[in-house]
């Protein structure tokens, strides 16, 4: 991902997720800037068809939703699954199964033992799918930034195999 995908990023959030998940521009700008290497893009001949923000995180400081600023952080110990979105008409491609691959192989090279993201929209069974398991908010997610997602976020992990 970068820069010039925000538009399109931004257009396929709003077609994927309900309004109160959509975040701003500099939301997104603060994401990729602070990890260019954890955010990707999947194109097709007509547009973008799929994204996946990750962020290298340490401890609890994976940001809230919306939040504006996302520093990198000195030793990250997980990688936090932020956002990921694929078109409507590109479900099934192997888009998802794609980036979520290439999520999985920066957590390896960067010896990151967990992924973990936060479920929203009934999504907890596509995520189970692809092997996290919810767990209760933990040290690495308070009740306070999981209820910035909304009364039915899910806080899920899994383990990342050779990391």
């Amino acid at each position: 991902m970068q820069a010039h995908d925000l538009p399109a990023v931004l257009a396929l959030q709003a077609r994927c997720y309900a309004p109160e998940f959509h975040e701003p521009h500099d939301a997104f700008a603060s994401k990729l800037q602070a990890s260019p290497r954890s955010c990707w893009v999947v194109a097709g001949s007509d547009g973008l068809l799929a994204y996946l923000v990750s962020l290298p995180i340490e401890g609890d400081q994976l940001p809230k939703l919306h939040a504006r600023t996302c520093p990198y952080p000195a030793r990250p110990d997980w990688l936090y699954v932020h956002d990921m979105a694929v078109a409507p008409e590109a479900r099934g491609c192997g888009a998802s199964t794609l980036l979520l691959g290439e999520a999985f192989g920066l957590a390896r090279s960067l010896a990151l033992p967990q992924a973990g993201l936060i479920a929203v929209q009934g999504s907890l069974p596509y995520w189970v799918k692809h092997g996290f398991g919810p767990v209760a908010a933990d040290n690495r997610v308070g009740r306070d930034k999981l209820a910035s997602f909304g009364t039915d976020a899910r806080f899920m992990v899994r383990d990342i195999p050779g990391a």
